[in-house]
């Protein structure tokens, strides 16, 4: 292998087996796990520890200049110890060890030079084999876990028995917990020091911090043993909020923050409406993605982003008041049904954290699962957890459940071995239960709550069939996502199925379609609707009393012929010549023209 098509290489055949070697709590970059992941897990860990009033404290370490100071003689071996052969170890040691340095002096490069440890910042092979040597700290925090010398945070309310989470990993953000004990941390320290023995990584503590969880009483001297200072909750967790209420209102307010920075540069252009409207859909609808993937999105605060967005579109240069022409809702719809396409933050805040069901559903052995079937329990067949009741405080997963009734009317059930699938009340045989298709039959089972397996009989021939549906017993129970061909969930038309409003017909591709400015295309829009500001509209807003023409009469907006818009005056006027006369410049005409008013 040579070049970079041989590093491609190990780098496509490296990921295949990482979910093997990287453990569970390392959630960066690894087969199916995501980033939210570490963050849904500490805000409900952190949930259950204030719940049961026990305190604890919460680290989160900074690795300075992590890739540069990887050892390479550690990273060799950890290969060897996970059973890497002779020649991938050479493959990874050619890799790392051909690079060459130079130094700009004076505006040139001068000469080259060799590492001696470091790996390359960019290269995907490096994200890899940084994970694997993070993997040494989560294993040497496991290993002090296990022998009891440090206790993470339980997840449910079983305190001394249950699952107990002491890190989460993603790449090199790091964070730790357990309880306030003063030779817990010491060995937390010994760990820390270890690793940087090892790796040559080293954790910079000036910029670490110990947050206390509950009543801590000698918090400096713990915040000393680790030699970083003190933080509060709620602190900031790979750019979330940890420790803090989704309904509250300083967790949004970076996201209000950041689009009014945004919207400030941009209200100094002189911006068409058109414009306007590309910049709102492709860029400031986008800012708030992330935050709605995982928290559940207030009211009141959806009102504050969406009148932003409003008073953008609809806005000019300066800050002079300017008409909303268009209602909201009729801008949210998409542009086949008459609108302008712009996401419902609401409905785009379910469509993300539909998601989440799916996936529990489906990724059974995940952390981040057994993390919430700990807390929660879960219901027959294990398609969701328990109902929550109580406050919401830290936990997200309240939020998220709150949108199981919409999401679930849009799954059925593939059946397998039908042990996770009820006979009568889910659907896996058709568009609708069971128990709605006969009604009566329902009324008279004595299990209404049965699973298929136990009402089936399978045959000798591998299976039953019922109205085209045939019972395997082979592979596990599964779901179908029926908004798409593939069957596979995903946000967009799970928002698309949402938004699905009773909308008229509207020649969206006559307007939208064709080589026009978007500027045309909006001011097209717009005249379709009505809501140009002609002049009988201004007067419906209270912005003009009087017809320009004759001061008097009021003007009409007509439509006439197959989508021709045109304006018509209400042509009253007693005196037309009296009218030249009294304003000659309006209208320039001659003698002739003058001639034949005067005789109309």
């Amino acid at each position: 292998m040579e070049g970079h098509d041989g590093q491609y290489r190990l780098n496509g055949r490296l990921r295949v087996v990482l979910d093997s070697l990287i453990s569970e709590s390392q959630n960066a970059f690894v087969g199916e796990r995501k980033i939210l992941d570490s963050v849904l897990i500490a805000n409900e860990c952190l949930d259950s520890r204030l719940k049961s009033h026990v305190p604890g404290v919460i680290c989160k370490l900074d690795i300075e200049k992590a890739y540069d100071h990887v050892n390479w003689q550690c990273l060799l071996n950890l290969l060897e110890r996970m059973g890497f052969g002779i020649w991938w170890r050479r493959w990874i040691e050619a890799c790392i060890s051909s690079v060459q340095f130079s130094v700009v002096i004076n505006g040139s490069p001068e000469g080259f030079f060799t590492s001696s440890r470091g790996l390359r910042q960019g290269d995907p092979l490096s994200l890899l084999l940084f994970l694997l040597v993070m993997e040494v700290l989560s294993t040497m925090l496991k290993k002090v876990e296990s022998e009891g010398l440090i206790k993470g945070f339980s997840a449910g309310s079983n305190v001394s028995n249950g699952l107990r989470i002491s890190h989460l990993l993603y790449a090199d953000d790091t964070i730790l917990f357990c309880d306030a004990d003063m030779s817990q941390l010491l060995y937390v320290r010994m760990v820390r020091n270890c690793f940087e023995a090892a790796t040559g990584l080293r954790v910079n503590m000036s910029k670490s911090e110990m947050v206390p969880v509950g009543e801590v009483q000698n918090l400096a001297e713990l915040a000393e043993s680790l030699c970083c200072h003190l933080g509060e909750l709620p602190l900031s967790y790979l750019g979330m909020p940890l420790g803090a209420s989704y309904k509250a209102a300083a967790v949004w307010n970076p996201i209000l923050k950041k689009m009014e920075r945004r919207l400030s540069g941009w209200q100094k252009l002189y911006l068409s409406k058109g414009g306007r409207l590309t910049l709102l859909r492709s860029t400031l609808s986008s800012l708030p993605t992330y935050f709605l993937s995982l928290f559940t999105i207030p009211i009141s605060v959806a009102h504050r982003i969406e009148k932003l967005q409003r008073d953008f579109l609809w806005g000019g240069m300066g800050n002079d008041f300017k008409h909303h022409l268009v209602g909201w809702d009729k801008v949210c719809v998409p542009k086949a049904k008459g609108g302008l396409g712009v996401r419902s933050l609401v409905l785009f805040n379910k469509a993300l954290l539909g998601k989440w069901l799916w996936r529990f559903g489906l990724e059974e052995n995940n952390l981040w699962r057994r993390v919430l079937v700990e807390k929660f329990g879960v219901e027959l067949g294990g398609w969701r957890t328990n109902p929550i009741r109580g406050a919401h405080s830290c936990s997200l997963w309240k939020g998220i459940l709150s949108g199981w009734e919409d999401y679930f009317q849009y799954v059925q059930f593939v059946v397998g071995q039908g042990n996770q699938v009820r006979f009568w009340e889910d659907k896996w045989c058709g568009e609708l239960t069971l128990k709605d298709r006969f009604p009566l039959l329902f009324n008279c089972s004595s299990n209404r709550g049965a699973t298929i397996d136990t009402v089936l009989h399978r045959s000798a021939s591998g299976g039953v069939v019922l109205s085209s549906v045939a019972v395997p017993n082979l592979v596990p129970d599964g779901l179908k996502w029926t908004c798409n061909r593939a069957g596979v969930f995903d946000s967009r038309s799970f928002y698309a199925a949402l938004n699905n409003r009773q909308g008229v017909w509207f020649p969206w591709k006559s307007v939208w379609k064709v080589k026009a400015p978007p500027r045309v295309a909006f001011f097209i829009w717009s005249a379709a609707w009505g809501k140009i500001l002609t002049c009988d509209n201004l007067m419906r807003r209270a912005s003009l009393e009087f017809c320009v023409l004759c001061f008097s009469h009021p003007l009409d907006f007509a439509e006439k012929g197959a989508g021709i818009i045109i304006w018509v005056a209400e042509l009253v006027w007693k005196a037309p010549v009296q009218y030249l006369e009294f304003n000659p410049s309006l209208l320039n005409v001659d003698g002739v023209a003058r001639e034949k008013l005067q005789n109309f």
